[in-house]
């Protein structure tokens, strides 16, 4: 069994003797993030990944067999989801022997990592959708959703002096006006080749890029369902001398939008400050997938009062809140982009 610490507030574990390949995978997603965690104490919530060849022989609250993109049919029961012990068993699927991470993609962004959202949540932290960067002990953070350019920005600003918080998520805790480093491998499409500012990709990587980018293509074609294939690689094998940041103060939240000119919000009072936390939240995208584990009207009910009082508690920690369209900017030379990230207006 493999154990990697989220600060301290949860561990994963990995229980996984018969198939080193889901090993491996969560290896790669999580060693750097639980290397950042200081403490070597057991955190009050453990969430255990079994790897199981029947789920039959295990006890469970809840159960689902679910359909993936018309490809793939996953089964996995939950044991506990209130407790402090929450226990996965997730049924060992063949493709794994020739493609583990079709299977490791689908545990942790519909699974794993949909409990680990709520788990944290239930302590007062936000597993925010989101880019982040730091600079002189302050965060900056990118809340987005999907395809709104949350890489791109990052590296960009890591190419011009600043420090990597997280091109995807970042753990954020208000209570402690405190933003915490989620370093996960990046996500790289096709489109991001060309538009990584500072990052030098092998030639291998891209070529594996173009390659999924077909792939995509024919399965796209013939199945009619959208997929996204993403090369999975650490901003440090891409960005030469790459800096994780260390855990820092709220500072800026700008809200990543596709279109449309930039808007400065003043958080005058709860109900507007309640209005864009509940944007924020709608962009999380793990929420949507705890949400088909447990589908409940009062459980949907409880966890969105959570997410809004969570993600109103880090607006009033930020110094500026605001909604950012980075397609007005040129990030290859993001000076202009900068200017308001150090504005003090």
């Amino acid at each position: 069994m493999r154990s990697y610490k989220f600060q301290n507030y949860v561990d994963i574990n990995i229980d996984s003797p018969k198939h080193i390949k889901y090993l491996k995978y969560f290896e790669n997603e999580y060693r750097k993030i639980s290397d950042l965690t200081d403490s070597l104490k057991p955190a009050k919530t453990q969430i255990t990944l079994h790897i199981v060849e029947s789920l039959s022989k295990h006890g469970h609250d809840i159960k689902k067999k679910v359909r993936f993109k018309k490809l793939f049919s996953h089964q996995f029961a939950i044991k506990n989801l209130e407790g402090n012990d929450v226990d996965i068993f997730f049924k060992h699927h063949p493709i794994s022997r020739i493609y583990a991470t079709a299977v490791g993609v689908f545990i942790q962004a519909h699974v794993l990592e949909s409990i680990l959202y709520y788990k944290l949540l239930q302590q007062g932290v936000l597993l925010m959708h989101s880019s982040g960067v730091s600079r002189d002990k302050k965060g900056y953070i990118f809340p987005a959703y999907g395809g709104t350019g949350k890489t791109t920005l990052s590296l960009s600003l890591l190419a011009n002096g600043y420090r990597f918080l997280g091109d995807d998520f970042v753990l954020v805790d208000p209570s402690e006006n405190s933003v915490y480093p989620y370093p996960r491998p990046l996500h790289i499409f096709s489109y991001n080749v060309r538009n990584l500012n500072g990052a030098r990709i092998p030639i291998k990587t891209k070529a594996i890029i173009y390659f999924k980018n077909v792939a995509r293509y024919f399965l796209e074609l013939f199945l009619r369902t959208e997929f996204l294939i993403s090369t999975r690689i650490h901003a440090d094998e891409i960005i030469p001398h790459l800096k994780v940041s260390k855990p820092v103060k709220i500072h800026k939240v700008l809200f990543l939008k596709k279109d449309g000119s930039d808007e400065m919000i003043n958080l005058s009072s709860a109900r507007v400050i309640r209005e864009h936390a509940k944007r924020i939240t709608q962009a999380a995208d793990l929420n949507q997938s705890l949400f088909q584990i447990k589908p409940e009207v009062r459980f949907i009910d409880e966890v969105e009062k959570m997410e809004i009082e969570t993600a109103s508690k880090i607006l009033k920690c930020a110094s500026k809140f605001g909604y950012v369209n980075t397609r007005n900017y040129n990030l290859d030379q993001p000076d202009d982009f900068i200017e308001i990230l150090e504005s003090k207006e």
